[in-house]
């Protein structure tokens, strides 16, 4: 009687134990179809991920960090983002992108990301425009990936082919190669490179030892379904390469400033009196010239993937333009860009290269900062450039008293 009481226990835990093991095997059989299957959209504010994965994402202790593998990190950090878009408005056709779930934009699962650039030149706005992109959720952003070129402007051979072929090797989310070596060992004694990618950067404050190896950044970078990059070392007529390329699905936006403004905001920089591709006026506005007509070919070649914005315009009516030109990228006007504008469009708060600022005075600061004579210089410099881009000339120092407007309109056709 006891040996068969002892044969039924036995029976019964080997089901059990055989039930798990189905169990758990068809779980990893469907993790990924799981994973990336479409959520519904709910219209109410997203919440903060609150997920196992704070475990990784909050750091833990040192002991326990060191003994994480690449893999650990990557695993929490895609359940991060699949929290972080279980409210996004996925386009669904609109604006001529057709992605309807997260594995659609994803390049871990074969899927094409939004690719939203940013080319202009420093001190221009594109740290505004940049984090207002930035704020979108699951966006991977690639800020200024030629810093390692110095402070000097790409418009021809022999520096071009190395400074396109290394922005699509970030936005295939590839880092390996003798031009990507070049980008993280600069990176590594400037780390301002990867700061503004907070959602790298986050990861990098926890796992210090992975932040500049490739085989970290590759698989990282192709769990994120919106990329964005801003670029202010190359000039249009360069950049146009990554719209000719169809792999890789780009839509370019050429922000333009005022060169009072721009020069006016580069003269608090410590990195750009000297340099003559930053402190001088013909140069810049030239380069202006030069974008003007590179930007009249592409909006006739690419219409619905490029377009032109200025900074002021963007300044004096922040909400509608950025709700524009997200529609132009195919991203939704979200909570958190809206957030994002709310707090940072007000007040003056930080130094020169804070964003938080009253967006309507920003780009004219250069009125009360700049002599006369500094502007007349700018101007003598700038006559063509400042025509083309419907910038008005300040004739003489007492109309600098008034309410002088400086924006005139322009016209690209």
């Amino acid at each position: 009687m006891s040996r068969r009481v002892n044969m039924l226990g036995l029976v019964t835990i080997s089901g059990i134990c055989i039930f798990l093991l189905l169990f758990a095997s068809h779980r990893t059989n469907n993790y990924q179809m799981d994973f990336y299957r479409p959520r519904p959209y709910y219209h109410h504010h997203r919440e903060a991920p609150s997920s196992a994965a704070e475990h990784f994402n909050n750091g833990g202790s040192t002991t326990q960090n060191a003994s994480i593998r690449i893999q650990d990190v990557i695993l929490s950090e895609r359940e991060r983002i699949l929290e972080e878009m279980m409210l996004f408005d996925y386009p669904a056709g609109q604006n001529n992108q057709p992605a309807q779930q997260l594995s659609d934009l994803t390049p871990e699962t074969d899927g094409n990301p939004i690719r939203s650039i940013i080319i202009t030149t420093w001190r221009s706005g594109s740290t505004f425009l940049g984090d207002i992109l930035n704020a979108m959720p699951g966006n991977y952003y690639h800020y200024e990936p030629l810093l390692n070129f110095d402070i000097i402007q790409v418009r021809s051979e022999p520096l071009a082919s190395q400074a396109v072929a290394n922005l699509k090797k970030l936005l295939h989310c590839d880092y390996n190669g003798p031009g990507m070596r070049d980008y993280l060992e600069y990176g590594q004694t400037h780390t301002y490179l990867f700061k503004h990618n907070t959602r790298l950067w986050r990861l990098c404050q926890v796992y210090p030892n992975f932040c500049w190896r490739p085989d970290f950044l590759t698989p990282l970078c192709r769990l994120f379904p919106l990329q964005s990059m801003k670029v202010v070392r190359l000039r249009l007529a360069i950049a146009s390469q990554l719209l000719d390329d169809p792999g890789l699905n780009v839509r370019i936006v050429l922000l333009i400033r005022d060169p009072r403004g721009t020069l006016q905001s580069r003269k608090h920089r410590e990195w750009c009196p000297g340099r003559p591709d930053c402190d001088h006026p013909p140069t810049l506005c030239r380069d202006m010239v030069a974008d003007y007509y590179a930007a009249q070919l592409l909006l006739k070649k690419y219409p619905d993937r490029f377009r032109v914005v200025r900074y002021e315009d963007l300044s004096l009516d922040p909400y509608d333009m950025t709700k524009e030109i997200l529609q132009f990228y195919g991203l939704p006007m979200d909570p958190e860009v809206e957030e994002f504008l709310e707090s940072h469009t007000k007040h003056d708060i930080g130094g020169v290269s804070s964003t938080y600022r009253d967006s309507k005075s920003a780009p004219f600061h250069w009125i009360k900062d700049l002599s006369y004579e500094e502007i007349d210089t700018i101007q003598n410099g700038c006559t063509k450039a400042m025509e083309l881009w419907g910038y008005k000339k300040a004739t003489n120092s007492s109309i600098l008293s008034s309410k002088f407007d400086p924006l005139l309109p322009y016209s690209l056709t």
